[in-house]
């Protein structure tokens, strides 16, 4: 069972192979910050610190969410801001492996 630690909240829990994040952690009372909950409007974004190989590839959606995040990131912040950081969407990930995650808030 893949575990996955929640830095900023000091936890961890185990979610099944190829759970969807998002789903996995609201059915283990976590809940994270979410909008549509299907890849576009990027409320559910978290930072992957450690284990980005663990997650699924990103698919179209989430891809076209997260260039439109960083674009928007590089605009309000300046590129150091996401300078060698992951960002992925907690309600398209699947966890395949071991990762360590944070929230991002803006």
């Amino acid at each position: 069972m893949p575990r996955v630690s929640i830095l900023d909240k000091k936890l961890e829990l185990n979610l099944e192979e190829n759970e969807i994040l998002y789903n996995g952690l609201e059915d283990r009372g976590i809940i994270l910050p979410h909008g549509c909950l299907a890849g576009s409007c990027g409320a559910c974004r978290i930072e992957v610190v450690e284990g980005q190989e663990n997650l699924s590839p990103a698919g179209v959606i989430e891809t076209n969410t997260l260039n439109a995040l960083y674009a928007q990131y590089k605009a309000e912040c300046g590129e150091e801001k996401m300078k060698g950081k992951t960002i992925r969407l907690s309600c398209r990930a699947k966890v395949i492996g071991d990762i360590s995650i944070c929230e991002i808030t803006k």
